[in-house]
């Protein structure tokens, strides 16, 4: 991973409000990420429940249902609902010190959050943390009313996050497709995987090999199969990572259509000025904790200035 999670790890994260477990608390050093190798990572299903495919799809099925989370004209009627996602005073640290300081945001349903930074700034940490998948030393963090990290984690699906959560180099489209659908539980489906690549325009066959696309199509892959999942909520790190500016542009206009199908795209970039709705730069704590929003795109999606 290109910022400080590769020392301290992304875990299963706790909010400052729970006490940690004792496996969710170990740095990535004393235990690898407990996700599966791969992207598109689904939520787990709920705490002491077992593995059951089929009753996940069909949870995450009425969650989508509920309060009509997928459905972008519901959310621009009601602009002044509650936040999303808020997030208040995040801080983690770890073993070499802070990783990230008092970060604040909130975000809406059809909204793009840009998380910004260069390497060493915590970037991917703060992302992996607002999706409750790190661990967190102060602040709180409530996602859809949830404020237990493993309610958090069932709403959102990992597009790609270091090496742990990334579809292998040496498998062919059909099999990252078919991943995405077992690891789902079923909710992505091929045939809604392959509207989400018509739908972005990735121009790719079934017997390609993930590793030999183009680095942008790599990329956009992961989104739609991400966004085909269909959790309220996606997270992408390394957004721009490898692309010229040309490249970030499109990869920042594929975020933005799966916002607009109504969910919240919370994504990791070192760019400085992406075209998102709330943008915290990590290069600058004082920034971090004061997220630029940008007013077009905001008040478009339902938002509100702060």
């Amino acid at each position: 991973m290109s910022d400080r999670s590769d020392g301290e790890g992304p875990v299963p994260g706790t909010s400052a409000s729970e006490p940690a477990e004792t496996e969710a608390a170990r740095p990535e050093n004393d235990t690898p990420p407990t996700e599966p190798i791969g992207a598109a990572v689904a939520p787990p299903p709920a705490d002491h429940a077992p593995v059951d495919h089929a009753t996940a799809a069909l949870d995450r099925t009425a969650l989508l249902d509920h309060a009509a989370l997928l459905d972008h004209d519901a959310l621009l009627e009601h602009p002044n609902g509650d936040p999303f996602l808020d997030a208040r005073g995040l801080t983690a640290a770890g073993r070499q010190g802070a990783i990230f300081t008092d970060v604040t945001i909130t975000a809406r349903l059809g909204q793009v959050v840009a998380v910004c930074g260069d390497g060493g700034d915590g970037r991917s940490s703060l992302l992996l943390a607002l999706a409750g998948r790190f661990r967190t030393t102060g602040g709180t963090l409530t996602v859809d009313h949830q404020t237990r990290p493993a309610q958090i984690r069932r709403r959102f699906t990992v597009a790609q996050a270091g090496p742990p959560i990334r579809f292998a180099q040496y498998h062919t489209i059909a099999s990252c497709i078919k991943e995405t659908t077992t690891v789902s539980g079923g909710a992505a489906t091929p045939a809604n995987i392959h509207a989400w690549l018509d739908r972005l325009a990735v121009g790719v066959d079934t017997g390609d090999t993930f590793g030999f696309l183009p680095r942008i199509d790599q990329i956009r892959f992961a989104i739609a199969c991400a966004a085909a999942s269909r959790t309220p909520a996606v997270v992408v790190d390394d957004a721009d990572t490898g692309l010229d500016t040309s490249g970030g542009e499109r990869v920042f206009e594929a975020l933005r259509t799966v916002a607009d199908a109504g969910q919240l795209v919370v994504a990791a970039c070192t760019r400085t000025d992406p075209p998102a709705d709330t943008v915290v730069d990590l290069r600058d704590q004082d920034h971090a904790r004061h997220p630029r929003r940008r007013r077009g795109h905001h008040e478009r999606n339902g938002g509100h200035q702060s």
